[in-house]
């Protein structure tokens, strides 16, 4: 997946459609180093401890170019100069991310779905997006809700897991890669 550009229009509707009344902005990444991949709930607040400022909550806007959008419930570091600054790290290196602010939410010990829009028509993608909305809906029910790192995952999780791959390879080869 890619930062998007902010100014296309399917981006601006996009970010409308999650929180109105919001806009969204590049956010430098300058991730700490020796701290668990995609942690940001636990992360930000525990450097705000050591080096003050605040907790911000929002969504990371990401896009496979020509296939879909999604947001990412996230949070970043608002340093007491007022500087936002993501200092999560990462799977794969980024500058920027672009990140939608959400003052109506916080995190709250369980995991948030992602929210995903189809850009393109392709079946392909709107069954990809249904998977992922019920790999989530599987990953969280009952106790899994609470438990966060390593899950073992359920019988259906490695189904679902296992057609998003075959999915996302075929959208590979119509649209290239995310």
């Amino acid at each position: 997946m890619k930062v998007p550009n902010k100014n296309k229009k399917y981006v601006i509707s996009f970010c409308r459609r999650i929180c109105p009344g919001s806009q969204c902005t590049y956010i430098p990444v300058d991730p700490l180093p020796d701290k668990p991949l995609d942690e940001c709930f636990s992360i930000v607040p525990k450097h705000i401890i050591s080096y003050g400022g605040e907790q911000k909550f929002g969504w990371s806007i990401w896009h496979w170019r020509k296939v879909f959008i999604e947001a990412e419930f996230h949070s970043i570091w608002k340093r007491p100069d007022g500087t936002l600054i993501d200092i999560t790290p990462k799977l794969l290196p980024f500058n920027q991310i672009l990140f939608l602010p959400d003052p109506h939410r916080r995190y709250e010990g369980r995991q948030i779905d992602n929210i995903r829009e189809p850009i393109s028509n392709d079946p392909l993608v709107k069954e990809f997006i249904v998977l992922a909305k019920e790999r989530h809906r599987e990953m969280n029910k009952s106790d899994l809700a609470d438990q966060h790192g390593l899950v073992i995952v359920s019988r259906r999780v490695e189904e679902i897991d296992y057609q998003m791959k075959q999915i996302g390879f075929a959208l590979m080869e119509k649209f290239g890669p995310p």
